[in-house]
C-alpha cells in the first residue's frame, strides 16, 4: 500500500531450526509431566499448567515483520501470532549512513564498523537476495540492520534520500 510518501511491507519470518527444537522440547517435557502425573498427583497439576503455558505462547513463534516508511522514517514492528504488535524500532534516514542490498560493494567501506546487529528478515535463502542493509548512527552506537523490502518501498526511500540507497 503506497501513497504519497507512504509505505508498508510485510514478511513473514520462516520458523527456524531452533523453533522446531523448543516446541519439541516443550510438548516432550508437557508429556513426560502428564505421564508421571499418572503416578504422583502433583505432577499432573503441573503438568495441566506446562500444557496451558505451551498452548498460551505458541503463537509466539509466528513471527511477522513489518516496515512502514513514512516521509524519512521507517518503523519496525514485530506481530507475534497475528494479534500482539510490538514496535521494535525507528530510524530516520537522516541518521542512515548508506542503505544496499548485503552482497553489494558499496558496503564495502563500512564492514570495519563494529555497531549492534538487528535481523527483521524472513530468514529464507531463498530470498537471501532480496535483503538490504541499513548501516545507521544510533543513539550510543553504529547499528546495522537487515530487512526486506519490496520494490515500492525501496523507490520512496531513493526518492527521499537518493545518495544514501544504493540498488542493485
Amino acid at each position: 500500500m503506497n501513497e504519497g510518501n507512504y509505505g508498508e511491507c510485510i514478511v513473514v519470518r520462516k520458523a527456524t531450526t531452533k523453533d522446531f527444537v523448543i516446541k519439541g522440547l516443550l510438548i516432550a517435557g508437557a508429556s513426560l509431566l502428564t505421564f508421571l502425573g499418572v503416578l504422583v498427583p502433583f505432577l499432573l497439576l503441573v503438568a495441566a499448567i506446562a500444557w496451558y503455558l505451551i498452548f498460551a505462547f505458541w503463537s509466539r513463534f509466528h513471527v511477522v515483520y513489518e516496515y512502514v516508511f513514512v516521509d524519512g522514517q521507517i518503523d519496525f514492528d514485530k506481530i507475534l501470532g497475528g494479534n500482539a504488535r510490538k514496535h521494535i524500532k525507528r530510524i530516520d534516514l537522516d541518521t542512515a549512513i548508506v542503505v544496499a542490498p548485503q552482497r553489494s560493494h558499496a558496503l564495502d567501506g563500512y564492514k570495519h564498523l563494529q555497531g549492534k546487529p538487528f535481523d527483521y528478515t524472513s530468514l529464507d535463502p531463498e530470498r537471501e537476495n532480496l535483503v538490504y542493509v541499513i548501516v545507521n548512527k544510533g543513539k550510543t552506537d553504529n547499528e546495522i540492520i537487515r530487512f526486506e523490502p519490496d520494490e515500492s518501498m525501496l523507490a520512496l526511500m531513493k526518492k527521499k534520500a537518493p545518495r544514501k540507497i544504493q540498488e542493485y
